[in-house]
């Protein structure tokens, strides 16, 4: 088939007027590709015109099912073998849809995911380490003034953030003693403090940040473990720095994204606004927006990037770009505080593509399932096999 005929076949499935025999067809074209040495060429050049309207029936669909008070939808394609076939979905009013395999093997009760316990998302929790010792559970604690000393005031807000203000320009010296608080949020949770200077943090699932409750001095210091997004008030004067194992990432004023899990491979630090310089070692490097630094060890790779991916999580979003199965299984082990085990050899699919982090963890499962992969979930563990 040439490739204008290919062009004319995807336009016709994807405006709804392509006959049964042409979607089987078009399902069979994207088959063959898994083999053909020359499909890199072939869809190469429609590739993208696809995902771009896919997406935009899908973008539709969203507008639609919230119109209809229907339950939210999810988009996700699965590259297989680095991308030779596309599979797209989304679940709309509890209905299944799969571009692959529309035609050959819709979802059945034999083929979902098995589930004896199913598990809800993560929320707004977090634990507030005091600078004495003492431990304030932000879940359950209530709303309003939660601490106080000198002039420095506590305050959790109904809409899981935690504020520190400064109330006056006090001189005690109570004032000029500098004390760190420290905020961690479990597996499956999640949670925004505004610092004493304005600056917010939204700290990903199991996270924690240390900083002093007012920032004296010359400079604004805090502390990561985990991930946070950072949007930080600019201070020319006073220089804003996070320290992340032996990484430093200096700001004057900036928004920029630091994930540096213990079981991931290296600290990517991601810039949206402004600019960071980060420092290892010996070796700096001085980040531009859409630009992500990759730290290991003391090298710094510097790489361009959509900055707004790696914010997803912030806005209630999985997003995943060309991912494999075990980098989303992290991800998922964080959110919905689950163990996940591993039987036999996965396989190479990559995924791209958003799913919303307020659902259930069978319904992720149920998508990511189309991709050669099952799924046993029991109690507060995932068995995944090919």
């Amino acid at each position: 088939m040439q490739k204008r005929e290919f062009q004319q076949l995807i336009d016709k499935y994807l405006s709804g007027e392509a006959s049964d025999e042409e979607i089987q067809l078009l399902m069979d074209l994207f088959d063959s590709f898994q083999t053909d040495e020359d499909w890199d060429e072939r869809i190469l050049g429609v590739k993208q015109q696809l995902e771009d309207k896919m997406l935009q029936r899908l973008q539709s669909a969203v507008q639609q099912s919230k119109k209809q008070d229907q339950p939210k939808v999810f988009r996700l394609f699965a590259y297989r073998n680095i991308a030779a076939a596309i599979v797209v979905m989304f679940i709309s009013a509890g209905v299944y849809y799969s571009f692959q395999h529309a035609a050959k093997s819709p979802l059945t009760a034999q083929n979902k995911t098995s589930v004896k316990h199913d598990v809800d998302p993560g929320k707004n929790r977090a634990i507030l380490t005091l600078d004495n010792g003492d431990k304030v559970v932000l879940d359950s604690a209530r709303i309003g003034t939660l601490a106080k000393k000198g002039n420095i005031n506590i305050k959790k807000t109904k809409d899981g953030q935690l504020i520190y203000t400064v109330e006056s320009d006090s001189n005690s010296p109570e004032n000029d003693v500098v004390s760190y608080n420290t905020i961690t949020t479990p597996r499956g949770g999640q949670y925004q403090v505004i610092l004493p200077d304005g600056s917010k943090v939204w700290l990903n699932a199991a996270s924690s940040l240390k900083f002093p409750t007012a920032f004296t001095g010359n400079q604004r210091h805090v502390e990561l473990t985990g991930e946070a997004y950072f949007e930080v008030s600019k201070n020319p004067s006073k220089p804003f720095t996070v320290n992340v194992n032996t990484l430093n990432v200096k700001v004057l004023g900036t928004h920029f994204n630091i994930n540096a899990y213990s079981d991931e491979d290296a600290i990517r630090t991601t810039l949206l606004e402004g600019s960071v310089q980060l420092t290892t070692g010996t070796v700096s490097n001085l980040l531009k927006p859409d630009q992500q630094g990759i730290i290991k060890g003391n090298n710094i790779q510097v790489v361009d990037v959509d900055a707004e991916r790696s914010v997803a999580w912030k806005n209630g979003i999985f997003e995943f770009n060309r991912s494999g199965i075990q980098d989303i299984m992290k991800q998922l082990s964080r959110w919905y505080d689950i163990e996940v085990v591993y039987t036999g050899k996965m396989p190479d699919d990559e995924f791209v593509g958003k799913i919303e982090r307020n659902a259930k963890l069978s319904q992720v499962l149920h998508i990511l399932e189309l991709s050669h992969v099952h799924f046993k979930i029991e109690d507060k563990k995932i068995i995944v096999s090919p």
